[in-house]
């Protein structure tokens, strides 16, 4: 199993480097347009590159999430080819598995069709599989030595609980939508927003889980604490350049918006940094 979670993560770090420098750098000298949705409001479409067809705010976040996954995949195939061998690899390894899987899932379901559309299915199958074989392999290993579930991580419990919670920050956007039966104000060309479903029906159980788990000192806690620490470190680096792009791109963030909704996740990211690598070095110990 382990031969086939190294060739399906390979697999993933590749098509992810390939498709995300086409999403950056590919240009087609197209212009910006603008065109009329279905509920009659105006939307302005990139127009160049693969997301040619794809709305301005869209192409910003997803230019930046872009740069994160190249990062992700070149360091997963360092810990792959170079620190396969140590105990933190695995941890690591799920955690960067799980922020591709995350953004490729966003891209699939959120972004327009492109050409790109099977390398797509090709990263998002290795990488869904890739997170499940590496996910067994920690919760069926013993990969700590024994000491550790004797000590107490309750800051870390408590800021993993916080961080799942931080994405109820959608209802803000989605209840309007449901009580009035307006559409969503972000949903522009799109049927549907993938992050939203994810972030409340995935990520917010998976982290209120694992912090209660690690406060109550439950193995399973501390084996999924790490992997969701690097996936929310990357969330936090996500946040970072989607803010960038956006503001290269012309859009420009109310200075309210920019402290909550991006202040608030930079802070997220860097803290989880640091109980990472606390909780990792701790096994050691």
């Amino acid at each position: 199993m382990k031969k086939l979670l190294t060739t399906l993560s390979i697999i993933t770090a590749f098509t992810s480097i390939i498709s995300s420098n086409i999403g950056v750098f590919y240009k087609t000298g197209g212009a910006r347009r603008v065109v009329e949705n279905i509920y009659g409001k105006q939307v302005t479409l990139y127009g160049d590159g693969i997301y040619a067809n794809d709305s301005l705010l869209k192409v910003s976040t997803t230019k930046g999430t872009d740069i994160v996954i190249i990062a992700a995949a070149i360091i997963l195939l360092a810990v792959l080819l170079i620190y396969s061998n140590r105990k933190a690899s695995i941890f690591l390894q799920a955690g960067l598995l799980l922020i591709i899987l995350y953004a490729t899932t966003c891209l699939i379901m959120g972004m327009g069709f492109n050409r790109l559309f099977l390398l797509y299915v090709l990263q998002f199958s290795s990488s869904l599989f890739a997170f499940i074989l590496s996910l067994h392999q920690i919760l069926t290993t013993e990969t700590y030595k024994e000491k550790i579930y004797e000590k107490n991580f309750k800051g870390t419990g408590i800021f993993i609980i916080i961080s799942g919670c931080s994405v109820l920050i959608w209802l803000a956007f989605i209840l309007p939508a449901v009580i009035t039966g307006q559409p969503l104000e972000t949903i522009e060309i799109y049927t549907t927003e993938p992050t939203f479903a994810i972030d409340l029906a995935i990520v917010l159980p998976s982290t209120v889980f694992c912090g209660i788990s690690l406060l109550r000192k439950k193995k399973i806690g501390y084996k999924l604490a790490p992997v969701l620490l690097t996936f929310l470190t990357g969330v936090g680096l996500c946040v970072i350049f989607q803010t960038v792009h956006q503001t290269s791109l012309g859009i420009i963030l109310p200075i309210g918006k920019l402290f909550v909704l991006v202040g608030s996740f930079i802070i997220l990211g860097i803290i989880a940094v640091v109980l990472n690598i606390k909780f990792l070095t701790t096994q050691n110990e």
